[in-house]
């Protein structure tokens, strides 16, 4: 007999992809602002910091509401 290991659910995959997407844009958004800042492009550094306050905080509870729903989903299963 061979052991398998228990397979996750297709939802909690996903949400395990958006959760390292959304982390690594936001990595590279803070970088590119760090770059700006370093080159000294101020209407870059205004558009990113408007990006950051008008769609992190949507984007933060999309991504928390995904994976709540897929950790809730996985332990009923």
């Amino acid at each position: 007999m061979t052991y398998r290991p228990k397979q996750h659910s297709w939802l909690l995959r996903v949400a395990s992809k958006v959760l390292r997407s959304f982390l690594l844009s936001l990595f590279g958004l803070l970088v590119a602002l760090l770059l700006a800042g370093i080159v000294e492009c101020l209407p870059l550094i205004n558009l990113l910091l408007n990006l950051l306050e008008q769609c992190l905080p949507k984007a933060i509870s999309l991504v928390l509401c995904i994976v709540g729903v897929a950790v809730v989903l996985e332990s009923l299963r």
